[in-house]
């Protein structure tokens, strides 16, 4: 992506974790920690596995990435022309080591893993940010349970709920979140060690100790067989990824439409030069929320690719594989950058209380109906209920009268509340359900969990 736009839509961060240098940084990793696990079998000579390690620690320095960038579109991947470059870096220091520079692996297996310890890094940054939303989430939802707002349904107003409601729900989805990350973490961060078509021939009778030790090394799981042609590992992480960025998405919809000039109940924080217009000085524009739109637009394209590439052929694939390369790190860096911009929306949101009144009040009461409707069913039958209130509706629309007057002056009605019974019906604060009880239920799994 243009560095223009990388401040709006990434986060510094994962688009580093994902960089080209960053990249080859973690095939170095790798190629370390195979010989490192070679030679603890016996497989390659101790001084090798040394000379290999303490090359690495200036490699990064020494790699020609303009010439590594061109060899790529010759050889098909990166690992090719990279393995060759590498080799020649440890040859400086050690003739006889070169010679035991990724003995065994193959392309893939370099790459694969690589792709690993990025999503690996990737996902704590991701991780971090979400437990930062998730906390901030809930004491958003603690200081502002009792701020009664409509709730809208079809986008229309339909009841009354809470402002700490709505941020509970938020905070609920982001808990969901950081369960699914713990709970895919041993699948996903496995190591890939298969040679060229998964046996592992080249290392005869030492595969598998070799794997054992060469995840070791890299604390990451022993695969229990090589998965060059299964990718749901690769399109688990970035599942899970697309879930986070549409629930984002969701919320800042939520944001963004309370923003609108006629609703005005909430907004992005201010800074200087945030938000504004070109040509009309009185916008304020939600610009978090169109970055975090833009991401949750975007993402769910880039996992059309990955679930796409899992259909690869036999043993490894021919440009399923390489269609991941696009895809997987545009997820992270969108994801990371929509969770960054959230946090700071959560953080610095500016509420308006007094807006939140006034469009309560808007319809005069007929966001009450269903309260009187069914204050009335017990003593009327719900069916007969709903019509009486429908009827009243109706005509407070028709006389541009708060519905409360009408239901005063039904006989229906006065045979069983007096005034001051409707006047409590009517109140938006008297029919919030069992919210404050979910608010409740979500601060305490946040307790419970911090125990």
């Amino acid at each position: 992506m243009s560095q223009l736009y990388a401040s709006l839509f990434y986060q510094k961060e994962v688009t580093e974790i994902f960089s080209d240098q960053a990249l080859v940084s973690y095939m170095i990793q790798a190629e370390v920690a195979l010989a490192q696990a070679q030679a603890q079998v016996g497989v390659i000579p101790e001084s090798a596995a040394t000379a290999i390690s303490q090359s690495a620690q200036f490699a990064i320095e020494q790699i020609d990435f303009d010439a590594l960038a061109v060899a790529t579109g010759l050889a098909g991947n990166i690992a090719i022309p990279f393995v060759k470059q590498f080799t020649a870096i440890v040859k400086q220091q050690d003739e006889d080591a070169a010679r035991y520079v990724h003995w065994g692996a193959t392309s893939q297996d370099i790459l694969d893993t690589a792709c690993i310890l990025q999503c690996r890094a990737g996902l704590q940054q991701i991780e971090s940010l979400i437990q930062q939303c998730y906390r901030t989430a809930l004491t958003q939802a603690e200081q502002y349970r009792s701020q009664v707002m409509i709730g809208r349904t079809w986008l229309q107003q339909a009841l009354p709920i809470t402002l700490g409601h709505k941020l509970a729900r938020w905070a609920s989805a982001f808990h969901r979140d950081l369960n699914r990350i713990d709970a895919m973490k041993s699948r996903v961060f496995t190591a890939q060690l298969g040679g060229a078509v998964g046996s592992l021939a080249s290392l005869q009778d030492q595969g598998t100790v070799v794997v054992q030790a060469f995840a070791e090394q890299l604390q990451l799981s022993v695969p229990t067989c090589t998965w060059h042609g299964e990718r749901d590992r690769i399109v688990e992480v970035a599942s899970v990824l697309a879930m986070v960025t549409g629930s984002l998405g969701k919320m800042a919809r939520d944001w963004s439409l309370m923003m609108q000039t006629e609703i005005a109940e909430v907004f992005e924080p201010t800074a200087k030069g945030r938000g504004g217009s070109s040509t009309m000085p009185h916008k304020r524009n939600p610009v978090a929320a169109a970055s975090v739109l833009a991401a949750a637009n975007r993402v769910p394209v880039l996992m059309s690719s990955l679930y796409q590439s899992m259909v690869q052929e036999h043993e490894r694939s021919l440009g399923g594989w390489h269609a991941e390369w696009l895809a997987l790190p545009e997820i992270f860096q969108l994801c990371a950058g929509a969770l960054e911009r959230t946090l700071d929306v959560l953080q610095g949101m500016q509420v308006n209380a007094e807006n939140m009144q006034r469009n309560l009040d808007c319809t005069q009461g007929l966001i009450m109906a269903e309260a009187m409707m069914m204050a009335l069913a017990p003593h009327i039958g719900r069916l007969q209920a709903h019509h009486v209130v429908e009827v009243a509706c109706k005509t407070a629309v028709e006389k541009n009268i708060h519905l409360k007057e009408v239901m005063t002056e039904l006989d229906e009605v006065q045979a069983y509340f007096d005034v001051n019974q409707i006047e409590e019906i009517f109140k938006p604060a008297s029919y919030l359900g069992n919210i404050q009880d979910q608010i409740d239920a979500v601060l305490q799994e946040a307790k419970g969990e911090a125990k």
